[in-house]
């Protein structure tokens, strides 16, 4: 157990070197006294769970398997050695409470496979969770997923930026809430859990593209996260419960997955949810304080729809005066600046707060917005504002 929570780089082999010497002492030497059990198990199982390891994931698994042919052979020899049917129970109950491996046990290798950034590692925490939730069902009522392990299989989803991994997650969010309603406690979707979901949505590749269902077109990836978190907002009005409470990085998230679609909407639609941020921060919520990370996908919103209302003018098939789509370029530029001063402005009021400086990446994506839209005036403007580090003066600020 203490190697299994120490930090060092090696302490998921020292963990697992003490396990093999225990159960080679048992198993050769036979002492009973060093039997490892579940608790051993499951803190060696945690330890490679932690560990950044390259095989860590398939360390965790393995050692899931063996732990149940461990049990299985003590089970065994427990029946073969015995002729008293009651004194049988007795010790398969014992065997089983001692050896038998139990939701924790799942749920940190689970964990384990779903943070490995393996290739198809979200698949196969699935698999895995769904061969716990077999054994559930066949009367294992030990093997409960928890929040935590979903949402470790969503996030990973998120990350693997694949096609339609999106769709897989929301599946997971849709399955919870099923066993939430169910009764199973342990499974209701949390603030986590959630966003984690709306980050797979906001990092598809196929987030710009609108589904279609039965020739009719509907909502595109974007618009599923912002579903997501008006769910959120929905659910927490109506129970008050702070696990399910929206936060910073979910109107983070919406925004950002607003700006990965690169329509001529992104903007519009990532302002709306942004002050949806502000005003629940107004009203006390100070778990939706606005940060450079929210204006900064605002920002990058704007600039894709400049992109987009600029290929749209560009295009043959384009069905919008050329002087409308320009027009529509300046006025996000003109956003992006107008959002960059507010920050700027919020900072210096904040006593230089380092969770509202904008960063490189918040000046570049306003200089280069401001290029798009030929405002040379507010692209030097902005660079005095970044040279001035973030200061407002009056020959940085738009008139």
């Amino acid at each position: 157990t203490a190697w299994a929570r120490c930090t060092r780089k090696d302490s998921a082999k020292r963990a697992q070197a003490l396990l093999d010497q225990m159960d080679i002492l048992y198993k050769e030497e036979g002492w009973e006294h060093v039997k490892p059990n579940k608790i051993s198990y499951n803190s060696v199982i945690t330890a490679w769970a932690r560990s950044r390891d390259k095989d860590s994931a398939y360390q965790a698994e393995s050692l899931l398997r063996k732990m149940y042919d461990f049990y299985n052979l003590e089970l065994e020899n427990s029946i073969n050695n015995n002729d008293d049917d009651d004194d049988n129970d007795n010790n398969a109950s014992d065997i089983a409470r001692n050896l038998k491996p139990d939701s924790r046990s799942w749920n940190a290798v689970i964990n384990a496979v779903a943070r490995s950034r393996d290739t198809n590692c979200g698949d196969r925490a699935k698999f895995l969770l769904d061969e716990m939730g077999r054994l559930y069902q066949e009367g294992d009522g030990d093997l409960l997923p928890d929040a935590l392990t979903f949402g470790a299989i969503i996030n990973a989803y998120a990350n693997s930026f694949e096609e339609g991994a999106s769709d897989k997650a929301a599946q997971l969010l849709m399955h919870m809430e099923s066993l939430y309603q169910m009764g199973f406690e342990n499974a209701k979707p949390t603030t986590f859990v959630y966003n984690a979901c709306m980050n797979a949505f906001a990092k598809d590749p196929l987030i710009s593209i609108n589904a279609t269902t039965g020739g009719d077109i509907t909502m595109n990836r974007a618009e599923k996260a912002e579903q997501i978190l008006t769910s959120m907002e929905k659910r927490y009005e109506e129970e008050k419960d702070y696990r399910v409470m929206p936060d910073c990085i979910s109107y983070s998230t919406v925004i950002n997955a607003y700006a990965n679609s690169n329509t001529e909407e992104s903007g519009i639609h990532a302002d709306a949810i942004l002050r949806r941020m502000i005003n629940r921060y107004l009203l006390g919520d100070t778990k939706c304080r606005p940060n450079a990370v929210a204006f900064t996908a605002a920002i990058k919103a704007h600039s894709a729809a400049i992109n987009a209302a600029l290929s749209a003018e560009e295009g043959e098939s384009a069905t919008k005066d050329d002087d409308v789509q320009r027009k529509q370029a300046e006025a996000s530029a003109r956003r992006c600046e107008d959002l960059l001063q507010q920050l700027c402005l919020m900072c210096q009021n904040q006593g230089n707060d380092r969770t509202l400086k904008p960063t490189r990446v918040t000046f570049e994506s306003v200089i280069q917005a401001l290029t798009l839209a030929n405002d040379l005036e507010g692209v030097e403007r902005v660079k005095l504002l970044r040279d001035d580090g973030g200061i407002i003066l009056n020959n940085t600020r738009r008139k």
